[in-house]
C-alpha cells in the first residue's frame, strides 16, 4: 500500500473519507448516494474508504452508484497498523476498529490540502463546495460543536471534566464531520499524540475525545448546519427556539444521525424520511430492511431480560460514582455499554 495517496482528479477535487467494516457498508452507501445526488457537475468527488473487511460483492454493489465525476477507492490501513500497538485498535463496546482509522488521514492524504471525514451515519444535502472553500487559516481542522454545547447534559459535562479534561466543555466538538486542514498537520506528531492519548485508561467517546484533546484551541468552529445532530432537537425540541439551532435545522446541509436511534431502526422519527429517500436508490435497500427487522425481532425476544439488564446498568453506574482509579474506569466502560443496550431495547419496544 502506498504511504501517500494522490488525488483522483487533477482539478476541482473534493476529497472525502469514510471508514468502515462490512457491517456498516449499507449505511455508508446511503451517505455516498446523498453525496452523488447533491454533487456539483463542475466539481469532482474523490471518495476514499478506509477498509476494514469490506467484501468484494459489496464493492461491486457500490461501484454501480458512481458517476463520471465521482471516484471511489479503498485503502487498506492494516499495514500501517502493523507498525503500531494493534491492541489499542481493537473493537471496544459499540465502537469497531474502523473508528480509529481516521488518525491516518494526515499521513495517507498528505498530497491533499483539505480532506473531509464523514461518519457513515450522515446524510449530505449540499454539494459540499462551500464547505471546502472555508478558510481554516492556521487551524488544523474545522468542526462543529457537539450537541452538548446546546443541551448542557450534566453527565456529559461531568465526564469531560473527569476524563477528557479540556478547559472549556462548551468547545467540545462532534467528530462525525471533520474538515482536516492537511497542510497544517504534522502527520507523525498527530499519530504520536493520538496513540499517547488513546492509552488513557478510559475515554467515554474514544477517538472523538482524543481529537478534542489534541485539537484544543486548534480548530475552527463551523456553522452547525454542517453537522446537524438531529437527535438533540428530538430530545430537546425547545432548543429549536434557539436561533442558531433553528437556522441549522432549516439549512441542515449535513444531517448527522447521532444516538442509537438511527433512521434505519426508527423510520418514524423526524428527518428519517429523507434518509430513506436516498436509501431506496441504493442496491442495499432490501438488505437494510431485512437486517433491521431481524435485529428488532431479536431484541423483542430478549425483552424478558430487560429488567435484569437495567438493574446491571444502574448497579455499574452507582459503582462508577463511588469508586476511583482503574476500577472506576472499568465500571464506567461497563455502564456505558449497558446503557446503549437498554436504550435500544426501550426504543424498539416502544415502537412495537
Amino acid at each position: 500500500m502506498p504511504t501517500s495517496i494522490k488525488p483522483a482528479f487533477t482539478k476541482n477535487n473534493l476529497a472525502i473519507v469514510f471508514s468502515t467494516d462490512s457491517n456498516y457498508v449499507p449505511y455508508m452507501a446511503v451517505s455516498i448516494q446523498s453525496i452523488i445526488d447533491n454533487s456539483d457537475k463542475n466539481y469532482n468527488y474523490d471518495i476514499l474508504v478506509f477498509d476494514d473487511g469490506i467484501t468484494t460483492y459489496q464493492k461491486e454493489q457500490l461501484s454501480q452508484m458512481l458517476k463520471s465525476n465521482v471516484s471511489l477507492r479503498y485503502i487498506d490501513v492494516k499495514p500501517l497498523l502493523a507498525t503500531l500497538d494493534y491492541s489499542l485498535f481493537k473493537s471496544r463496546g459499540i465502537w469497531s476498529s474502523a473508528t480509529f482509522y481516521r488518525l491516518f488521514i494526515p499521513q495517507i492524504m498528505s498530497n491533499y490540502d483539505k480532506v473531509l471525514y464523514l461518519d457513515c451515519d450522515v446524510l449530505v444535502k449540499d454539494s459540499l463546495v462551500d464547505l471546502f472553500k472555508i478558510d481554516l487559516g492556521k487551524a488544523e481542522a474545522g468542526c462543529c460543536y457537539d450537541e452538548l454545547h446546546y443541551s448542557a447534559h450534566s453527565d456529559r459535562i461531568k465526564d469531560i471534566a473527569e476524563y477528557v479534561k479540556i478547559k472549556d466543555w462548551k468547545k467540545y466538538f462532534n467528530a462525525g464531520v471533520v474538515l482536516f486542514n492537511i497542510k497544517n498537520i504534522n502527520s507523525q506528531k498527530f499519530i504520536d499524540g493520538f496513540i499517547k492519548t488513546l492509552k488513557r485508561p478510559y475515554l467515554p467517546f474514544l477517538d472523538q475525545d482524543v481529537l478534542n484533546i489534541l485539537w484544543e484551541g486548534k480548530y475552527v468552529p463551523l456553522d452547525w448546519s454542517w453537522n446537524f445532530q438531529y437527535y438533540m432537537v428530538i430530545e430537546h425540541p425547545e432548543l429549536l427556539d434557539n436561533s442558531e439551532i433553528s437556522k441549522a435545522s432549516s439549512k441542515r446541509r449535513i444531517i448527522h444521525y447521532i444516538s442509537g436511534h438511527k433512521p434505519w431502526n426508527s423510520p418514524d422519527l423526524p428527518y428519517a424520511a429523507e434518509w430513506w429517500l436516498a436509501a431506496r436508490k441504493t442496491a442495499f435497500y432490501e438488505e437494510i430492511i431485512y437486517k433491521n427487522t431481524r435485529i428488532s425481532n431479536l431484541l423483542l425476544r430478549n425483552f424478558k431480560h430487560y429488567n435484569r439488564l437495567l438493574s446491571k446498568y444502574v448497579f455499574y453506574k452507582v459503582l462508577k460514582n463511588i469508586s476511583f482509579g482503574k476500577i472506576k474506569n472499568h465500571f464506567a466502560q461497563q455502564s456505558s455499554k449497558l446503557k446503549q443496550q437498554v436504550k435500544q431495547i426501550r426504543a424498539i419496544y416502544k415502537d412495537k
